[in-house]
């Protein structure tokens, strides 16, 4: 639906059928129809961590930025993109955004941050952290972490109403 939309500049009608199983895109040159789930949908807040023993605001656009050059390397090595989050006392700290690739070499990006709690390591596909990262337009985030196999959250700070969880992966350190 989203590659149709790039081109359609008129307006789209949108019809559900009468017992609501269906839904109807219609478009200039183009009818889409399709299924709609059936069942209650689940409960995400539960999926929501309620706590976190490592929390790191950052710049968003270092981040992005860090964590697209890192994708590249990540791409022979599952698309992993290691996260070394480390506090420097008080609430200065650091994150290192790294990825291996076994033909190009290592990549390593340090990001400064404010970090609060202990020191975290995690590990998230780089696809995945790119396009949360890309669609946030607040100038910082706040990544939420609580060990490397929990999922990590990720909240643009001034902004109430977005909340990201993002599934880590399961690495050698």
């Amino acid at each position: 639906m989203n590659r149709l939309l790039a081109d359609q500049k008129d307006p789209i009608e949108i019809a559900v059928s009468q017992n609501k199983s269906q839904v109807l895109f219609r478009m200039k040159d183009v009818e889409l129809v399709s299924q709609l789930i059936q069942g209650t949908f689940p409960n995400y807040r539960q999926l929501i961590p309620a706590s976190y023993t490592t929390r790191a605001i950052i710049s968003t656009p270092e981040f992005l930025r860090a964590t697209k050059t890192s994708a590249i390397f990540a791409r022979d090595g599952s698309g992993i993109v290691r996260l070394q989050i480390t506090p420097d006392g008080g609430s200065a700290g650091k994150v290192s955004v790294s990825a291996r690739s076994e033909q190009i070499g290592d990549n390593v990006g340090e990001i400064d941050a404010k970090v609060e709690g202990e020191a975290a390591k995690i590990a998230f596909n780089g696809k995945y952290l790119t396009d949360v990262l890309g669609v946030i337009h607040e100038g910082e985030i706040a990544l939420e972490t609580t060990t490397p196999s929990s999922p990590g959250v990720i909240r643009p700070l001034g902004a109430d109403n977005y909340v990201h969880i993002i599934m880590p992966m399961f690495v050698q350190w």
